[in-house]
């Protein structure tokens, strides 16, 4: 089972710029609410990566046991029989012959063998299982965590798709008021229709905008449904608040990167593993002593021999050393390349540091921009809403022109798509720095 120890990125999904969408009305149906937690436990469940990397770190574990220190035991068993013309002739010339003579041969035993010094290769070789288990947990943290932002991803631009509806709607239903207040005075005022046609063509243009932004929402809910593994047409699901969280600092994530970040992890397990195949290198130079034990018991019956049976049995033990002096060097190579392996998974570990922290400061210097974004998108939005309503009244009584109304109108929608894009990239960005510095934590149970 595993359970996501959900931090401060998702129990403080908030926004200190508090901007807050609460969503409501036409997009949302009678179906079940499912949170951004529901989303990744069904997700972390369900995803095939997951259970084939999740299978993976079982195999490790099931690796993790003391079967190089203990000894080995065989039974073995076997019977031969076969068929054999004699001839013999004695000092005086006698000839002896027999034909058609059937021999039996049957053997059996248990042979123990128990390694009892190898130069220590039997303890490298259980705690290098056990370092391999813990890279093999740490493979699968990380795949969780990132698919925990893939889903989380997925979630808010959900939100995002729907507020953005949200504002088409409302958009439309400026037009289509602003069309039925244009009729009204052509019927009644007797003028070109000129305003109307134009007014018309708009809301058409605002009606079409509305179905593809509804198409958007449907593309959103079926990424986010197939990363969960579920129906994949499923829908108004998502009823939630999209909030920042508090604003991040870049020396405490730095800090954070370099003590907990999951690729920094595993390559230092690397660094520990090929530490141990060096001395699993050296061990091959010390010799090894065995003890051997068991029980043989052999049974033959040849009517040719002199003695038509002959049957031994009985209990054997002893000691064997195994020095190498010369093996071609062979042990020899190996202990340079197991040198060579080690410095490059040093080298390998400062290369993903470095890596990762340049990483870091590119995501934080973006992070930094988007909030910065957000506070003025978040800004023209108001004021553009408030333009929006003032410039209505006076188009209704006649003081403003529909084409200069369109303007207003077009620059509410865009201050509104500007302000939903920023809140969710600097959402995104926050994520990514939550991931990469290691605070989307999982455990395993």
């Amino acid at each position: 089972m595993m359970k996501i120890l959900y931090g401060k990125w998702l129990s403080g999904i908030c926004w200190s710029c508090g901007l807050v969408f609460l969503l409501g009305g036409g997009t949302v149906a009678a179906q079940q609410r499912i949170t951004l937690s529901e989303c990744i436990t069904k997700a972390l469940e369900s995803n095939y990566s997951i259970k084939i990397i999740r299978n993976q770190a079982a195999m490790a574990k099931n690796n993790v046991n003391y079967s190089s220190f203990l000894p080995t035991l065989e039974l073995t068993a076997g019977q031969t029989q076969r068929r054999e013309s004699v001839k013999t002739e004695d000092a005086s010339g006698v000839e002896n012959k027999q034909s058609g003579l059937t021999v039996n041969n049957y053997s059996a035993g248990v042979g123990l063998n128990w390694r009892l010094f190898d130069g220590l290769e039997m303890f490298i070789t259980h705690e290098k299982c056990k370092e391999l288990h813990f890279l093999s947990e740490l493979s699968l943290q990380q795949a969780v965590e990132s698919l925990i932002v893939e889903i989380s991803s997925a979630y808010y631009n959900v939100l995002i798709q729907q507020h953005k509806l949200i504002a088409n709607k409302h958009s439309l239903d400026i037009s289509s008021e602003r069309y039925e207040e244009a009729k009204l005075r052509y019927e009644l005022r007797n003028l070109s229709g000129l305003e109307m046609r134009q007014a018309k063509i708009d809301l058409n243009a605002d009606s079409s905008v509305y179905v593809q932004q509804k198409e958007m929402l449907k593309s959103a809910y079926i990424t986010l449904n197939n990363l969960m593994n579920v129906e994949l047409q499923l829908d108004n699901y998502v009823q939630d608040t999209i909030l920042l969280g508090p604003v991040l600092t870049l020396t405490e994530l730095e800090k954070q990167t370099l003590e907990l970040n999951t690729a920094l992890l595993m390559a230092r397990k690397n660094q520990r593993i090929s530490a141990l195949d060096l001395k699993n290198a050296r061990a091959v130079l010390f010799p090894t002593l065995d003890f051997n034990s068991g029980y043989n018991y052999d049974k033959t019956k040849n009517p040719a021999s002199a003695s038509r049976l002959n049957r031994s049995n009985g209990f054997y033990w002893g000691f064997s050393l195994n020095v190498p002096i010369f093996n071609r060097l062979e042990s020899r190579t190996k202990l340079k390349n197991a040198k060579l392996e080690l410095e490059n998974t040093e080298l390998t570990y400062q290369e993903v540091e470095q890596e990762t922290l340049s990483d870091l400061a590119l995501l934080f210097n973006t992070y930094e921009n988007n909030l910065l974004m957000v506070d003025f998108e978040s800004e023209s939005a108001m004021v553009a809403e408030e333009n929006l309503d003032a410039a209505l009244e006076k188009y209704k009584i006649g003081s403003l022109s529909g084409i200069e109304f369109r303007e207003y109108q077009r620059s509410y929608l865009e201050a509104v798509d500007r302000k939903l894009s920023a809140l969710y990239q600097a959402k995104v960005s926050e994520l990514s720095l939550l991931l990469i510095s290691g605070n989307i934590q999982v455990s395993i149970e």
